[in-house]
């Protein structure tokens, strides 16, 4: 299936595989840290460094296969080429949707192509875990003398303001706190993972706590909604996926069917109230409308995607004005740049996440695993907070890595079942060949 398709069937050298560590996972670690703080280069270093890995690294056949994951690879990376042929301005737009892909497809191909895949994952994961520490470092920072990093960095942004005349509102290095507020969910989500699949004693307790709360208090005062959403699933899921490893038989198929009908009632209920139901709700309403019309007067659009966000906005500025369009929602922004078949193989990928990772009996989950895999779930969530989410390229970090130790889980499964299935055959034999 292409190059990313083509992750599971390299061939190896098996001497080289023994002799050679594996140093990926370190540098693509580094790599995702710095995106996550948003550090100067750090996109240009996620497209060059993994392809840099892949040349100077030995390929190896780890065996693990994530077909989810690459068809929506191959289609994103076929669907952003083709919209480069309808947009030939697109060659020379930093935003262009191929090169993000090529950069997507790098990593990938890099984490499962090492020496150790999983490991390389999880050194990966550690990397965006650290980025999301430092950057929940910063904010507290900012809190703690009044500096704001944020007019600054961005001094054109619309949120200058309001995060200018409160003490409590902070961004880092990011130019927009709803924004900030996604990566504090993932922090969050991080910091009760390690509490409960490896807990410690002591100093290291009391840290864990102090950096769980305090992130709360920042997303609470930053003010985002879907934020605190998400942190609420994220206890949920996380408490799921620790019942579920402790207890093979709790929270099966009945409480997951009663549990999301109950998540769904609340979750309707709270959409109607007037906490959800006020002028930033309805503007992202008349954005997705115009967006939907759009895409629905034009089939190639559709079909591929635009190529980038600023060529959807230079279509939306030609049809409604200069008015702001970005998606503020994942799923639509994904039919934005790759097309609808792209969004459809998306809900594919985190379908298989969820039912091969996430909801196996006795998900064997270390912290990582169960941080990773909560993360992938909570994206139709954190999806709708910030204005653009692919924007930050992270969101194809957490799926890569998910989809990684998925199919770890997979393969570690079927080698169980191979084990005991071989273990009866030799008990089944042994009698007649006593006899």
């Amino acid at each position: 299936m292409s190059a990313v398709g083509s992750v599971m069937t390299s061939e190896v050298d098996q001497p080289r595989a023994a002799a050679a560590p594996s140093t990926a996972g370190m540098w693509l670690g580094g790599v995702a840290a710095l995106l996550v703080m948003r550090l100067p280069m750090s996109f240009l270093l996620l497209l060059v460094v993994p392809w840099i890995i892949l040349l100077a690294q030995t390929r190896y056949r780890s065996g693990l296969r994530a077909g989810p994951l690459a068809a929506l690879e191959v289609c994103c990376m076929v669907t952003a080429v083709i919209a480069v042929v309808f947009h030939p301005s697109l060659l020379t737009s930093i935003g262009n949707s191929a090169v993000i892909m090529l950069a997507v497809v790098g990593f990938t191909l890099a984490v499962f192509r090492s020496a150790d895949p999983s490991k390389t994952a999880r050194q990966s994961l550690s990397g965006l875990y650290w980025g999301a520490l430092l950057v929940w470092f910063i904010g507290l920072g900012e809190i703690l003398t009044g500096i704001k990093l944020l007019p600054l960095l961005y001094p054109e942004a619309n949120t200058v303001s309001a995060v200018s005349k409160s003490r409590w509102i902070v961004t880092a290095t990011y130019p927009n706190y709803n924004d900030y507020g996604v990566v504090m969910t993932m922090l969050f989500t991080a910091l009760l993972a390690k509490m409960w699949f490896d807990p410690r004693r002591g100093a290291v307790k009391l840290g864990r706590l102090f950096a769980l709360v305090t992130c709360f208090g920042m997303i609470l005062m930053g003010g985002s909604r879907g934020a605190l959403l998400g942190c609420m699933c994220a206890v949920a899921l996380l408490v799921i996926l620790n019942v579920r490893r402790l207890h093979a038989a709790a929270m099966g198929v009945r409480a997951f069917f009663w549990g999301t009908t109950l998540v769904v009632a609340a979750g309707g209920g709270l959409w109607m109230s007037p906490y959800v139901q006020d002028h930033s709700t309805a503007e992202r309403g008349r954005i997705m409308t115009n967006a939907v019309s759009m895409l629905m007067s034009d089939p190639i659009a559709l079909l591929f995607g635009y190529g980038s966000l600023s060529e959807y906005q230079n279509e939306a500025n030609a049809r409604f004005g200069d008015v702001l369009m970005d998606p503020h929602n994942l799923l639509l922004e994904l039919v934005l740049r790759y097309g609808i078949v792209a969004m459809i193989l998306f809900v594919a990928c985190w379908l298989w996440i969820a039912v091969k990772g996430f909801l196996p009996r006795r998900p064997a989950v270390d912290w990582q695993a169960a941080f990773a895999l909560t993360v992938v779930m909570l994206l139709p969530v954190l999806g709708i907070v910030p204005s653009s989410t692919l924007r930050y390229h992270v969101t194809w970090l957490y799926l890569v890595v998910a989809s990684c130790l998925t199919a770890q889980m997979i393969a570690s499964r079927r080698s169980e079942l191979g084990t005991m299935v071989a273990h009866q055959e030799r008990v089944d034999v042994t009698p007649d060949q006593s006899g």
